[in-house]
């Protein structure tokens, strides 16, 4: 038998694998032109799958969006003041849109949506204009 004293927590272990949050940050010239697109790594937590409930589908369904996977991690400050629209998700090779982050004092439940496949992007955008334009000439 095992007895828990009132103010001790229950270890829990967080081993299904790595949750990164990004932001996609535009890269300018000096004179404001766009010339590409990274994305820059905010945090990583490790994190534990969780079952989606009915009541789940239901809230999502409510704002518009399809949940995918339902995931539990230890609390990252980035969740007090987490901005939908400014991060994404990336767990393995697949990148999620986070609909809703509901948040404790000690974990934070992540729910996503699921865009597609991920590849990293890290920097200019390769444009062939000016390699075509010579070709046309001669």
């Amino acid at each position: 038998m095992v007895m828990l004293m009132s103010n001790q927590r229950v270890t829990e272990v967080f081993n299904d694998g790595i949750l990164t949050i990004k932001t996609q940050t535009t890269l300018r010239s000096d004179t404001g032109k766009k010339l590409g697109v990274t994305d820059e790594k905010l945090a990583s937590v490790r994190f534990r799958n969780m079952s989606i409930r009915e009541s789940d589908i239901t809230t999502m369904q409510a704002l518009d969006s399809r949940i995918a996977k339902k995931v539990k991690s230890p609390m990252h400050p980035i969740c007090r003041d987490f901005n939908n629209d400014k991060y994404f998700a990336v767990i393995g090779g697949n990148q999620f849109n986070v609909i809703y982050v509901d948040s404790d004092n000690y974990f934070a439940f992540w729910y996503l949506e699921k865009v597609g496949e991920y590849s990293e992007r890290t920097g200019k955008e390769t444009s062939n204009d000016s390699d075509n334009h010579d070709q046309k000439e001669a």
